[in-house]
């Protein structure tokens, strides 16, 4: 999996390799590559391998962005995997786009591929921001990519189950444990079914991007207390700052929200210092998923059991260890993968459960 990012999470002036120890070997963090060319060049050195790209609908137009999906499946001959967002005001409003115009585009999006595989020949379409006039992309679509809907609120949940194959959100950052997310999966096949759509061939993609994954406790111990985890804890460990206080916490930003909100490169030093000073040690433990990968994986397989069919491990703590320590971290999510794949595929492919690695 790769994403669609154009800058990160985090102010630039916190990119210090006094304090993090990646720093000394990246520049900066925000310097992503392209998603679309790095997973041609991945299935090109190895094929069969299935790839998922995530972006948003503000930036990438409907056919276009449906050709390049159809070509990485003809690329890797397995269907290819798209899950789209709103988009984000740091994607957005910095390189001349309007956030505000996400969801509208998002359901033109759905709509179009929706023509576009139902329909043999042109198509036209007259949407919220596309009119197509006797549009054609040709026939060949023997492998048409899986959409799913990334993000969360209630028009975004009735775009995806009206038309996409699944949902996927953030753990513990939105859905925080397994029945919580047990919750969300029966809330919307209830609603995919209002749709006249089959509510169990509905997926749920999951991002427990939130982990810290290392057999050293001291080092977990000390990435808890440190103001990178703090800051990403106060950005994105609850998605709405509300759910905060469901937990016990006062939210660290009121009234904020990360997609909606967050320009890194604006952030100042001083605003960023008096928004780390609300983030306590609790609150830190409250949005990581962190141990061995034997404890990981114990943490991950009740979300599985919620029903959970892609999850996608995000291991954030090489930010923080010395370079060949860091190394290490892809060993340890495969070994995530490894136990979590033991327990769960079996011969019924349905039940099994698809695991991808941070790129």
């Amino acid at each position: 999996m790769v994403w669609d990012q154009l800058t990160w999470f985090t102010p630039p002036w916190m990119w210090d390799p006094d304090s993090i120890p990646m720093a000394r070997v990246l520049p900066d963090c925000d310097s992503f590559p392209d998603p679309f060319t790095s997973l041609a060049h991945a299935v090109g050195a190895a094929p069969g391998l299935g790839v998922t790209a995530a972006t948003d609908t503000v930036r990438r137009s409907p056919a276009e962005l449906f050709e390049t999906m159809l070509t990485l499946g003809e690329l890797s001959g397995r269907r290819a995997t798209l899950q789209l967002g709103a988009g984000e005001l740091k994607q957005a409003q910095p390189f001349g786009w309007k956030r505000a115009q996400g969801l509208k585009r998002m359901e033109d999006h759905l709509r179009i591929y929706e023509k576009f595989l139902s329909k043999d020949g042109p198509i036209d379409f007259e949407g919220h921001h596309w009119i197509y006039d006797q549009a054609w992309l040709g026939d060949a679509k023997r492998l048409p990519p899986r959409v799913f809907c990334l993000g969360g609120g209630p028009k975004l949940l009735e775009i995806a189950t009206k038309y996409a194959d699944g949902f996927a959100t953030l753990a513990p950052g939105v859905a925080n444990g397994g029945e919580h997310l047990q919750e969300i999966v029966t809330s919307l096949r209830g609603q995919v079914a209002e749709h006249g759509r089959d509510p169990e061939a509905f997926e749920f993609a999951l991002f427990p991007c939130a982990l810290l994954i290392h057999e050293d406790e001291n080092v977990i111990d000390r990435a808890l207390d440190h103001p990178f985890m703090r800051w990403l804890t106060a950005t994105w460990g609850r998605i709405n700052q509300e759910d905060w206080r469901r937990d016990g916490f006062e939210p660290p930003r009121p009234g904020w929200h990360y997609a909606l909100d967050l320009l890194p490169v604006k952030v100042s030093k001083a605003e960023g210092e008096e928004v780390l000073g609300r983030v306590t040690r609790k609150m830190t433990e409250a949005a990581w998923i962190y141990g061995t990968p034997a404890q990981v994986a114990e943490q991950l397989q009740p979300y599985i059991d919620a029903g959970a069919t892609w999850l996608h491990l995000g291991d954030t703590l090489p930010f923080l260890l010395d370079p060949e320590d860091a190394q290490l971290s892809a060993n340890r999510i495969i070994e995530v993968a490894r136990i979590l794949k033991r327990t769960n595929v079996s011969a019924d492919a349905r039940s099994s459960v698809a695991l991808n690695q941070s790129s």
